[in-house]
């Protein structure tokens, strides 16, 4: 999952370190302007910022980005939080606000139920006959099997899976991947895509699980959540 936080003071930079170390990609933005251009450009899947920022009032930055992400989680950070402003902000757009003290696996673990929720899973398991997707564990197994994967194999995997049923094109993917840092060929997601279906492959995985739009994406399509509970 990637995550894009302000880093405007101590606090959010060590959240930044604390989001990294529970395994989210991270893009950090330096003030109120950058978050909304970030949130405009990039692939997020969860937006979290200090209310301090340096150029703007956090109550309007959370209004803009509200309007041009709708359905994405966004949470805040402040110094003094209370029912009124939790009321105040959640009512302008926020998931939810937390105290600059909370500690970072607490927001860590809120973020990626925001995250799965959005994209409409109840659990952090996800299935499709063989393969099975672990989001807490940042884990994938074939027939209980585990796929060793590297980072950026997991995050590809994760991505196609929280979109179920949706084609995610390769520059989705080179966006959620990279976030502009440093980015390689876009040929390479063929290359990782590849590798991937050759460990499944090798642990009896069917052929079809990741399904290919030529020239165009990737997709792989997992149960409905209510046809998972039943």
């Amino acid at each position: 999952m990637r995550i894009l936080i302000s880093d405007t003071n101590w606090t959010t930079a060590a959240l930044a370190r604390d989001l990294r170390a529970a395994g989210f990609f991270v893009t950090e933005a330096n003030d109120g302007e950058e978050l909304i251009e970030f949130a405009l450009n990039g692939m997020q899947d969860a937006i979290l910022f200090d209310l301090d920022l340096p150029d703007m009032k956090g109550a309007d930055v959370l209004r803009s980005l509200r309007a041009i992400l709708p359905h994405t989680p966004i949470c805040t950070t402040g110094a003094k939080v209370d029912g009124t402003l939790r009321v105040k902000l959640m009512d302008a757009g926020a998931d939810d606000v937390f105290a600059r003290d909370t500690d970072g696996a607490l927001i860590a673990a809120h973020l990626r139920a925001f995250v799965r929720r959005t994209n409409g899973f109840a659990t952090p398991l996800l299935r499709n006959g063989s393969l099975e997707i672990d989001l807490s564990a940042q884990s994938v197994s074939i027939q209980g099997t585990p796929l060793h994967l590297t980072r950026l194999e997991y995050e590809l995997i994760e991505m196609l899976s929280l979109r179920s049923g949706i084609l995610v094109t390769r520059e989705m993917i080179m966006s959620q991947l990279y976030a502009w840092e440093d980015e390689p060929d876009p040929k390479i997601i063929d290359v990782y895509i590849c590798r991937i279906r050759s460990k499944m492959a090798a642990l009896g995985a069917a052929d079809d699980l990741i399904h290919t739009s030529f020239a165009l994406g990737y997709r792989i399509d997992l149960p409905a959540p209510a046809a998972m509970a039943a």
